[in-house]
């Protein structure tokens, strides 16, 4: 049976009407082509720049306070625990400085 499905696709291949290519589709590309850009080799540092060119900063100010914002939140999220749990994995980095101050 498959040979016969094989038979009628080939009758149907070659029945079918085949277009005459435009005598100026070469041309046509050419154009096409010529206006999209092309690939260049360029160098890490030009894309390097390429890349932070992207980046948009907004103004120092606007920086400076969503900085002290985020500080300020970051400083109440993470603030000592003032109680005495007696648990030896919680050390606060008051207590990694006064270790360091023998050394000096």
């Amino acid at each position: 049976m498959s040979e016969n499905q094989d038979k009628k696709l080939e009758t149907m291949l070659r029945s079918r009407r085949i277009e005459p290519v435009s005598h100026d589709l070469a041309s046509r590309i050419i154009l096409k082509a010529q206006s999209l850009p092309q690939a260049q080799n360029i160098s890490l540092w030009n894309a390097v720049r390429q890349l932070f060119a992207e980046f948009h900063l907004p103004k120092p100010g606007y920086v400076l306070a969503s900085a002290l914002v985020l500080g300020i939140v970051l400083g109440f999220s993470t603030a000592p625990e003032n109680n005495q749990s007696g648990d030896a994995g919680s050390a606060t980095a008051q207590s990694y400085i006064a270790g360091d101050e023998g050394f000096l």
